[in-house]
């Protein structure tokens, strides 16, 4: 789906064109993450059933460390929990701005929007962040097993050498 050509400038407008747009796509990224999570996670313990009875097939008992590495590289279980609990605020802060409740209430209409749009921005943000930095952790691991691996042989070599 496109990006959205959100407007801030009446509440029902942003509501229509960022609220329910981000809580759609949160929904949809969390489904995804959620289906992934759940077929690397079912396929890794019947893999990790089937061990025993294959182990003398070469290969197979690779698969399971495999699989479970998979969950560790590409955070689907953080995925999946954040979109889920991001679509879970959005819908929650359009209820409680639309009923006046919760911090929204006792407060003139004006200044109400501008502070569900404070919220939901801030919250969108932090959840932008915690993805980079999930997907960046995940380089860097990755990285620094590589530098490690490298290092090993290095050593080893050097080791043969002498």
């Amino acid at each position: 789906m496109p990006a959205s050509d959100y407007s801030a400038r009446t509440p029902d407008a942003y509501l229509a064109t960022r609220v329910d747009f981000k809580t759609d796509a949160y929904t949809r990224k969390g489904d995804h993450y959620r289906r992934g999570y759940l077929a690397v996670t079912s396929l890794a313990a019947v893999a990790a059933a089937a061990v025993p009875v294959l182990i003398n097939l070469q290969g197979v008992p690779s698969i399971v460390p495999t699989l479970v590495s998979l969950e560790g590289v590409f955070h689907l279980r953080e995925h999946w929990k954040n979109y889920d609990l991001m679509k879970s605020f959005l819908r929650q802060e359009a209820c409680l701005y639309q009923a006046g409740a919760g911090p929204y209430r006792h407060m003139e209409p004006a200044d109400a929007f501008v502070l569900l749009v404070e919220r939901v921005e801030d919250a969108i943000a932090k959840e932008r962040a915690q993805t980079i930095e999930m997907r960046t952790a995940r380089v860097a691991e990755e990285a620094n097993k590589a530098d490690g691996q490298l290092q090993k042989e290095g050593k080893g070599a050097k080791d043969r050498a002498e």
